[in-house]
């Protein structure tokens, strides 16, 4: 065997890929048409800003694993035009504490951990303490983040080598319903590999990429359970090296899963971004295919907006769920983790005729491409005492 085949059995056991970008200068996101009320309100006049960005990077100056560097992350992010990173190094916070969190360019550059949990892992955002995994169980991990006033999401759930074991757990913020790496790479390591010697590999991504069905059903079945759970996507970037070529590169993974935020104010900042991600007001999209900027997905009730992704609203007469496309392609509607309706086009309006959990999924050219957190439609109030 040559040295070369032996570097691409090596590539084929072991890969997966990450990345972002840098500079210093707050950035104004994509200001979406939309008007939104807090659950239960009337009908508000709220302007939302879409902002896009990635989620749970590595780097090999805080990761053993990754070969990607940070400088790497920022000059794509910023190549990308991307408006947020979210660094998760595995347990560890010496990213934060190095100050590497920050405006870098026009992409705010945010610190988080992945913690190897006794049940599998944790991604922590929005902590400031170390988190030593070694003495408590996942639970308390749990617990611990939301302490700090952090937020938690399970990580890729079903990666073979690492799932997650215990969904006896409860209070974590929600989960990762796609992960690049592990629900798309893993299964094609070896092609990956021999792919990016030969050809080129944006064709090879966009072949492999299929829906995430055991993630996504775990994420119906823990809103069943729970409440509202916030599903995100995950590159679980590393970039890796070898033989001069890079595989899973940095700008190939942040297309290929990116987050957008809705935030109440054309200016991006960290509270502004964790809060909406704490609430939902999120979407994912696989940008390989196309960007999904002007993506909508709104409860409207007596032409007034009443609610976004991640609200919890009351079923009323006449409300209805809209959502805007930017380019014709096929949706789907789910309620309670079931597939309810299915419309082509640019735009879907919807009657809500009785109260459930509904969320969208947007396909393009056959292959998966937007899926949004639910709006929660409860039960009708029952009218005041006379």
């Amino acid at each position: 065997m040559t040295r070369r085949a032996r570097w691409l059995l090596l590539l084929a056991s072991g890969l997966s890929g990450c990345a972002l970008i840098t500079h210093p200068a707050p950035h104004h996101g994509f200001a979406a048409n939309l008007t939104s009320s807090p659950a239960g309100s009337p009908g508000l006049a709220t302007k939302y800003t879409d902002f896009v960005g990635v989620m749970h990077l590595h780097t090999r100056e805080y990761s053993h694993d990754a070969h990607g560097r940070f400088a790497d992350v920022v000059r794509v992010a910023n190549a990308q035009a991307l408006d947020f990173v979210v660094l998760t190094e595995h347990n560890t916070l010496q990213h934060l504490r190095d100050g590497r969190e920050g405006w870098y360019g026009r992409t705010l550059v945010l610190a988080g951990t992945e913690i190897s949990t006794d049940q599998g892992h944790y991604v922590a955002l929005n902590v400031h303490e170390e988190i030593d995994r070694t003495k408590f169980h996942a639970q308390q991990i749990i617990e611990e983040v939301n302490r700090q006033g952090g937020l938690g999401f399970i990580a890729h759930p079903y990666f073979k080598n690492g799932r997650w074991r215990d969904w006896t757990v409860h209070g974590f913020t929600g989960i990762e319903a796609y992960n690049a790496a592990h629900d798309t790479l893993d299964e094609n390591k070896a092609r990956l590999a021999l792919w990016t010697l030969f050809a080129p590999i944006e064709p090879f991504y966009e072949s492999i990429l299929n829906r995430p069905y055991d993630p996504l059903a775990s994420w119906d079945e823990m809103i069943r359970r729970h409440g509202r759970i916030v599903g995100i996507g995950a590159m679980d970037a590393h970039e890796f090296h070898a033989l001069g070529v890079t595989f899973a590169p940095y700008d190939i993974m942040c297309q290929l899963i990116r987050n957008h935020v809705w935030v109440p104010s054309p200016t991006l900042t960290k509270e502004s971004f964790y809060e909406a991600l704490r609430q939902g007001h999120a979407y994912l999209a696989i940008e390989l295919l196309a960007e999904a900027k002007g993506f909508s997905f709104r409860a409207i009730a007596q032409e007034e907006v009443v609610g976004i992704m991640g609200d919890a609203i009351p079923w009323q007469p006449g409300l209805t769920l809209d959502v805007t496309l930017p380019t014709s392609t096929t949706m789907t509607l789910f309620k309670d983790g079931e597939p309810a309706a299915q419309h082509s086009g640019t735009a879907w309006q919807v009657p809500v005729v009785e109260p459930g959990v509904y969320r969208v999924e947007v396909t393009l050219r056959g292959k998966p491409w937007i899926f949004t957190n639910p709006i929660y439609i409860l039960p009708a109030r029952e009218a005041p005492p006379a």
